[in-house]
């Protein structure tokens, strides 16, 4: 995989990510790479922007936290993102901005690999929405208050109850929210999808974990409050009571360049903290 074209994206209203990427792009640009870049970013280098969802790039670099790199994979498609950390977390990211360069030397160089990470798509009506990396919510629109709702599984049911939401995560986003709400860690070598009830009535009620083919629906009832769909954090809509929000494996993947060994266990002792001893 040659790259000659690369796309940058910066976390919004970070003077820091806006530095570390028009560095990145001017050490592009030095080895013989093209560089398009959005919005401010293409200002602030004297070029015009370029949507990242109409960026035609062999690799898209995007240099933020968790919340950029999801952005990024809603709008690309299938294309490769490198992922830099400026912020907090940055579980997706590959590389820091102090690493950044040699990351890219790697990635100029051939000495890279790429990993493909299940998405979700979710049909709600006849609206057109983006494929999630981490995690679909439905949960209620109004805070303090319960929604009524029911699950089925490949069409046959599930649950039906009362709750404050269900989230229906990936392998990906077993690490995110579906982690804070109650959920296991899952391995990356794993196919599968997650399901996990916020703050049930049913006090027994715990996660559960299907095969990645399964098709998961939601429906809200009217004995209690409005829901709303949220994707990957990102994305909002209504929901009316009784239409089904439907959530199955996308065609597609998200696609990561990585430079470094797997650690996922070391980024969950070091990011996560969550007691695992060495």
């Amino acid at each position: 995989m040659k790259i000659s074209r690369v796309g940058v994206v910066a976390k919004l209203n970070s003077p820091e990510a806006s530095r570390v990427s028009l560095d990145s792009g001017k050490f592009l640009k030095s080895k013989g790479v093209e560089v398009l870049y959005t919005g401010d970013l293409a200002h602030m280098a004297g070029r015009r922007p370029t949507p990242i969802e109409k960026m035609a790039v062999d690799l898209v670099l995007a240099v933020g936290g968790d919340g950029t790199v999801m952005r990024t994979a809603q709008k690309v498609g299938e294309t490769p993102i490198l992922g830099v950390k400026v912020g907090a977390l940055g579980f997706l990211c590959e590389t820091t901005p102090e690493t950044v360069r040699d990351a890219l030397e790697r990635v100029l160089s051939g000495r890279f690999y790429l990993e493909h990470k299940t998405k979700l798509r979710v049909k709600y009506k006849d609206l057109n929405l983006p494929d999630v990396l981490n995690e679909v919510l439905v949960t209620t629109s109004k805070p303090s208050r319960i929604l009524s709702l029911s699950v089925l599984k490949d069409g046959a049911p599930l649950h039906r109850g009362k709750a404050d939401g269900v989230i229906i995560s990936t392998t990906t986003g077993s690490t995110a929210y579906a982690l804070s709400a109650g959920g296991p860690i899952i391995d990356p070598r794993l196919d599968v999808m997650e399901v996990i009830f916020i703050c049930p009535l049913s006090a027994g009620l715990r996660p559960i974990i299907f095969p990645s083919s399964s098709s998961i629906e939601v429906r809200t009832s009217p004995d209690a409050a409005p829901g709303i769909v949220v994707l990957d954090g990102q994305t909002t809509i209504p929901v009316d009571h009784d239409v089904p929000v439907l959530v199955e494996r996308s065609e597609k993947s998200a696609v990561f360049v990585k430079v470094n060994p797997p650690e996922f266990y070391k980024r969950i002792r070091e990011k996560i903290k969550l007691g695992l001893e060495v």
